[in-house]
């Protein structure tokens, strides 16, 4: 060792004496510093101060417990064999004792049969401090210092720190020591395991079997630690056979989906079944729910279990039904009702799969385990990220032989949210935890505790490659189609549903006038303000109440607090999406929205997330003038920083951009597919060279997810309106456009609490009244500025103005076009009836 290392030894030695000073009872601080020392030899400064903190917590737990020595080595030797328990008649009194074995006390090695020890890395746990503070006490300690005499027979020990670099095995750390002429048992040699022993599943069961037996008969003698260690490592190898067994049957039986899966999706299936756990973190759009519905079609097909749970937001359960019966015809039943109706229906169901939210694990956790899933699904998993939450500490208490977590972001902010999805998954993967944040985080230069940066990477990425799989678009961007259309479900704050229910009633009383009678033309544009408020309301109250919100936040950086008191969650999302797409692909992208005071909300959300990366947005609406437009379209194919292009559908139509994006971003779905498909054909058209990303943000609890039915099904609502083979509007058919609004809107509220006129004697007849009544949006859609306004008169969202020829100029927003169409075409239809014949 060199002097320099020798005297950054000494310090380090000093100071974490002088912390553990009164931390650990009547166990000298220089001895835990030196054993902090030993067990981090590999480590640097950060990682040796955490090992020290985690020593603390562990004696902390033991007297928490009340642990204390229950039995010690005979004949009053101080090495060997102690059993520890908890003091009193308490809930912890009735514990197992553990064997702890002190094997030397300097330097200090002990082994212990607690699962603590085997995967903490430290080479103490609570039940060896217990013991080592014992012997302090009687000044024991201090006196033995040479190690435990020889085995008489074959000894089995296990080196207890976790190496920072290699496989990370831990049957590589056992060490055989010959006794006589007995051979070893098979797949030892020179003392140490096999790599052929251990690199094969099936292998590797019967090695571990070997021992075990070896260990039984009494002719192989084993550290504590060891019968833990091959215990846990036997369930595991016998999981990995289980599932490398079928994974060939299952993979076959995935054929018989209704949809192809691609090759990259083939693989983590396959991937799945022969793991049986395993963290699929594929970037968004590449199809993680369609593989994990396939990995539960191959596992039901084969009979390899009968029951399964989804366990997913509460606002995703309607589109895991839609996509699941889409891909396999497996029974799928979402669990609603009652109490009562979900307990039978846990009771009763046998075979197939139940889908779940997380709020109802909470509430059912009982009738869940009774349930018994043989496999659970966890969807968006960064649910889980805190230890703390109940809804992490209740599914962890599922046992289930197959787990599939599913997530993009398995690692949001903190590595410590990453160990706690990874729990689930493989429990071992990250060990030993309190080595996580240290390791992998550079720490701020300054002495504060913020972390800059994060470091040996290559290390994590080996830890986690056994059990987590992760595809980035341009790894299987050969296998992608030329189109991928991804529906975002974005869940509503109380505060927008509560608002959005409350249009149901007035809604709800139009449409009951609609079946005895035809509306008013009043009365039906009142009805299309109604629903196009609840759009918005989809959308975020802060669009709803823009002129009060946006000056309060316009200036501020869109941080996590302010973006949740603007009650919408769509800017949100939309920041996620903005960040992995285009911070972290380098792809450009449209953001499309009808309004523009939502564009102008979108913009201020991901500002900050671009400008950090170098990026910047633009805009092209109606509001812009016709150089700023030409100056945004250069930028977007010419500038790299210009990577979001903010349309509204009045400025977006005409556009070519295929040339420089390759994304797709809706913040809500116009009411007419084919202005969908206008806004997607930006990019999506002759020149695009690249597979396109087409994302849809829909908040499921409100009409949008209506809305988003309709027009996956090719009816949306003013499809119906027309019959396809004439230019002639059909009011008075099935498929008519009340039915449609009435397909929006059910289920109604109760019909006795609703005020229905029974004729139109009381409709009223001045229509420009009626709308001057109504209330205008607060939010207007985009639109070119009118430029030869002489004067403005809002009625509904209309304006009218009068040009200098003296004519009149009226102005729809796109939420009331087709309206105001149809009641023209009416009127023209009403004058022409009426007029005199030649």
């Amino acid at each position: 060792m060199s002097e320099n290392a020798e005297s950054l030894l000494l310090e380090s030695h000093r100071i974490l004496t002088g912390q553990a000073r009164g931390r650990f009872g009547g166990i000298a601080p220089e001895r835990m510093a030196q054993h902090v020392l030993d067990v981090t030899h590999e480590a640097d400064w950060p990682v040796r101060k955490a090992a020290l903190d985690a020593l603390s917590r562990r004696y902390a737990f033991a007297k928490r417990d009340e642990l204390q020595v229950g039995e010690r080595p005979s004949n009053g030797a101080i090495l060997g064999e102690y059993r520890t328990k908890a003091k009193g008649k308490g809930s912890r009194a009735g514990a197992r004792p553990y064997a702890t074995v002190i094997l030397s006390l300097t330097p200090l090695r002990m082994s212990c049969s607690c699962a603590d020890f085997v995967r903490s890395s430290l080479g103490l746990c609570k039940h060896g401090l217990v013991v080592l503070e014992a012997l302090e006490r009687k000044g024991a300690a201090s006196k033995a210092t040479a190690a435990t005499p020889k085995p008489t027979r074959a000894l089995l020990s296990w080196t207890p720190e976790h190496p920072i670099r290699g496989t990370g095995d831990r049957l590589e750390r056992l060490v055989y020591t010959h006794a006589g002429r007995a051979a070893p048992p098979v797949g030892l040699r020179d003392g140490r395991p096999m790599p052929r022993a251990l690199r094969d599943a099936g292998q590797r069961l019967a090695f571990i079997a070997s021992l075990e037996r070896s260990i039984q008969r009494g002719s192989l003698l084993a550290e504590p630690a060891v019968t833990t260690l091959l215990e846990e490592e036997r369930q595991r190898a016998e999981r990995r056979v289980e599932s490398e067994s079928i994974a060939a049957t299952a993979m076959k039986s995935t054929s018989s989906l209704q949809r192809k899966l691609y090759p990259y999706q083939r693989e983590g299936v396959k991937r799945f079944f022969e793991t049986g756990r395993l963290l699929l973190a594929d970037d968004m759009g590449l199809g993680k729910t369609t593989q994990a519905i396939a990995a539960c079609h191959g596992l039901f097909e084969t009979k390899r279990i009968r029951r399964g749970l989804l366990i997913v937001p509460a606002a995703l359960k309607p589109q895991w039904k839609r996509e699941w019966d889409e891909t396999t015809h497996v029974p799928l039943t979402l669990v609603e009702g009652s109490p009562a109706e979900r307990a039978r229906l846990y009771a009763s169901t046998k075979q197939g799969f139940l889908a779940i939210g997380y709020e109802q694990l909470l509430r059912d956790l009982t009738h869940v385990q009774s349930f018994a899933p043989e496999l659970v699904v966890l969807d968006e998993a960064q649910r889980i990220k805190n230890w703390a939450t109940k809804s992490a500490a209740y599914v962890k208490a599922l046992s289930p032989a197959y787990r599939l977590v599913l997530t993009g972001t398995p690692m949001e902010n903190r590595l410590d949210e990453l160990a706690s999805i990874m729990d689930f998954v493989d429990d071992l993967a990250l060990e030993p935890k309190w080595r996580l944040v240290p390791l992998h985080s550079i720490q701020n230069g300054d002495g504060g505790k913020g972390i800059s940066g994060a470091r040996n990477l290559e290390v994590l990425r080996e830890r986690l490659s056994g059990s987590m799989l992760r595809r980035i678009r341009k790894d299987v961007l050969t296998q992608l189609p030329s189109r991928t259309d991804t529906r975002v479900p974005v869940e509503m704050t109380g505060v927008q549903r509560d608002s959005h229910d409350e249009l149901r009633r007035p809604i709800a009383e139009l449409v009951k006038k609609a079946e005895r009678r035809p509306l008013s033309p009043a009365e039906f544009f009142r009805l299309m303000q109604l629903l196009t408020t609840q759009r918005m309301i989809c959308n975020g109250m802060a669009q709803v109440q823009f002129e009060d919100e946006w000056p309060r936040c316009k200036d501020t950086r869109a941080t996590p607090e302010v973006l949740e008191s603007l009650f919408a969650p769509k800017l949100s999302a939309l920041r996620g999406l903005i960040e992995q797409v285009v911070v972290s692909q380098q792809r450009k992208a449209v953001v499309f929205s009808q309004w523009r005071n939502m564009l102008r909300l979108s913009e201020w959300a991901v500002r900050d997330l671009l400008a950090s990366a170098g990026m910047r947005a633009l805009f092209f609406t109606g509001a812009e003038s016709p150089k700023q437009r030409e100056r945004a379209i250069v930028d977007f194919h010419d500038d790299p920083s210009a990577t979001v292009m903010f349309l509204s559908d009045a400025g977006g139509v005409g556009l070519n951009l295929q040339r420089a994006a390759s994304c797709c971003i809706n913040l809500e779905l116009p009411w007419n597919p084919a202005v969908l498909e206008q806004r997607i054909g930006r990019i999506y058209r002759l020149g695009q060279k690249l597979p396109i990303d087409v994302y849809n943000l829909v908040s499921e609890d409100g009409i949008e997810s209506r809305i988003a039915k309709l027009l996956a099904q090719k009816r949306a609502l003013f499809t119906s309106l027309f019959d396809g083979t004439s230019d002639e509007v059909v009011f008075d058919e099935k498929a008519s456009f009340m039915e449609g609004v009435k397909r929006l809107v059910e289920p109604l509220p109760p019909v006795s609490d609703l005020t229905v006129d029974s004729g139109t004697e009381d409709a009223p007849d001045d229509t420009a009244a009626t709308l001057a009544e109504t209330p205008a949006m607060s939010t207007q859609p985009d639109a070119a500025p009118a430029e030869s306004q002489a004067a403005t008169t809002p009625q509904g969202g209309l304006s009218v103005s009068r040009l200098p020829d003296g004519g009149l100029r009226i102005e729809a927003p796109p939420e009331l076009a087709a309206p105001l169409a149809l009641l023209l075409e009416s009127l023209a239809k009403s004058l022409r009836a009426a007029a005199p014949g030649p």
